[in-house]
Parts: C-alpha cells; sequence; structure tokens
C-alpha cells in the first residue's frame, strides 16, 4: 500500500468514526434502537480502515490524528447538527489538540529512519 494510501485510509476512517458517533448520539436522542446496527457498522469500519493505514503510517500518529481529528470533528458535528455549546474556550483546545498532532506527526520517525512525509 501506498503511503498517500494509506493516509486516504486515516481520514475515511476518521470521517467513519466521526459519522457513527454522530448516528450514535442521534439515534440515542431519537430513541430509535436499529439506528445502533448503523452506528455499530460505522464504528468497525472506521476500525478496519484504521488497520489499513498504520500499515504505513505509524500507529503514534495514525491513533493520534484519528482521536484527534475526530473529537474535533465529532465536536463539530455536535454543533452543527446537534446545536451543542461551542464556547470560545473549546475552540482553543481544538487549537492545542492540533497542535499537539503536528508535534507528534513531525516527532516521529520511521523504522528506516525517515522523518514521516
Amino acid at each position: 500500500m501506498a503511503k498517500t494510501t494509506a493516509w486516504y485510509m486515516l481520514f475515511l476512517a476518521i470521517a467513519l468514526e466521526v459519522t457513527g458517533t454522530s448516528t450514535m448520539k442521534f439515534f440515542a436522542t431519537h430513541g430509535r434502537m436499529e439506528g445502533y446496527v448503523f452506528m455499530l457498522i460505522f464504528i468497525g469500519l472506521s476500525y478496519f480502515a484504521l488497520s489499513k493505514a498504520v500499515i504505513r503510517i505509524p500507529i503514534s500518529v495514525a491513533y493520534a490524528t484519528w482521536e484527534g481529528v475526530g473529537l474535533i470533528g465529532t465536536a463539530f458535528v455536535a454543533w452543527f447538527v446537534f446545536n451543542e455549546n461551542m464556547p470560545p474556550l473549546k475552540i482553543l483546545a481544538f487549537a492545542v489538540i492540533l497542535s499537539g498532532l503536528l508535534m507528534i506527526k513531525k516527532g516521529t520517525h520511521t523504522a528506516g529512519g525517515d522523518k514521516n512525509d
């Protein structure tokens, strides 16, 4: 698998995680149990895509990116779709998370000793 494909798989995993988590919120508030099947499918596919991404991306980078960007994506869906609160302090916290992800990415070396692209 090419490294570019691995990054596409990682971003697919993030999109699936955000979709699954948002689906969980939607069906939890609307009381329909069959929606949880969709949630489990999206979350399962998210882990599958993540498992493909870590073939070429170090797990520390892939997992941190999956969690961090997924958290931010889920929070923004909650803000836009579910009208949850988005105070400035929360936005600042997201900036800190993104900064941390960039530091992890820049500070991680591959097994061959090359820095990540």
